[in-house]
């Protein structure tokens, strides 16, 4: 289901060498994330697929593209927790994907930021696109049921920041709602259709799982990234038996004693 549209910015909200100099203090820089508040309404808990659909520019450009460039959170009763993002490529280069779950009857923030400090030094990120939401399941089963309430948040600094006096530090924020996609606040979210496994990123982690240095005990604790990777995988095996011959078929090229099995 699409959301919302998105726009991630780090830049000037008007190009300094162009301004007449007594406008230049005036001329602040903007850093805004977006934020995507989601109620599970369900007595269940729910693992949705959040898709971030960027317009790619022409010709490329590094500061116009969340890679390297964002950090996705989810706010579950005031703990953030890191969500791994995964750019779909080579197929779909333009969309960006994360799995995250909500506990029955459970409020979260869902937060696309931009990487500070890092899109500081250049000072121009500026990424638009799309969202769509979705519930991640390995069985049929019917929507489910949620609130939903997109925004933008941003922060005015001073151009120069962080190297100002502390002094001169002039600081503002903005938040408004974005519309929409359909036009409610109340809305039932399809479950995801079934994907071929998708290998790549996720082959360094199961070599781990072959030579033993993957700690499984204490993976969360440890590397929740690591941990997200490895829901991740789970979480695209569809009920397909092409699935999980080609799982078995890399497991048993990495050595790893596991079988997986549609029974």
């Amino acid at each position: 289901m699409e959301i919302s549209t998105f726009e991630l910015l780090a830049k000037p909200i008007a190009p300094p060498d162009l301004l007449p100099p007594e406008l230049v203090p005036v001329a602040r820089r903007i850093v805004q994330g977006y934020f995507l508040t989601i109620s599970n309404l369900e007595a269940f808990s729910v693992l949705y697929q959040i898709d971030f659909t960027v317009s790619l520019p022409v010709p490329a450009d590094p500061n116009k593209t969340l890679l390297d460039n964002a950090v996705l959170l989810v706010d579950v009763e005031g703990v953030n927790t890191d969500v791994f993002l995964t750019q779909m490529q080579p197929t779909q280069p333009e969309v960006y994907r994360g799995f995250f779950i909500i506990p029955a009857h459970k409020t979260a923030s869902v937060e696309l930021l931009p990487k500070l400090p890092d899109v500081l030094k250049a000072g121009m990120l500026e990424v638009r696109g799309y969202v769509s939401l979705s519930r991640f399941t390995f069985f049929k089963s019917k929507p489910v049921q949620v609130l939903l309430n997109p925004e933008i948040r941003g922060t005015f600094l001073p151009n120069d920041f962080p190297f100002v006096p502390p002094t001169e530090l002039d600081f503002d924020q903005i938040n408004y709602t974005l519309a929409i996609a359909s036009g409610k606040g109340l809305n039932e979210i399809p479950p995801e259709p079934f994907n071929p496994i998708i290998i790549g990123p996720f082959e360094p982690l199961l070599e781990e799982l072959s030579n033993g240095t993957l700690d499984l005990a204490s993976l969360e604790t440890d590397n929740p990234r690591k941990a997200q990777m490895l829901v991740q995988l789970l979480a695209q095996l569809g009920a397909s038996e092409v699935n999980l011959k080609d799982l078995n078929t890399l497991m048993e090229k990495l050595e790893i004693p596991v079988r997986m099995s549609s029974i």
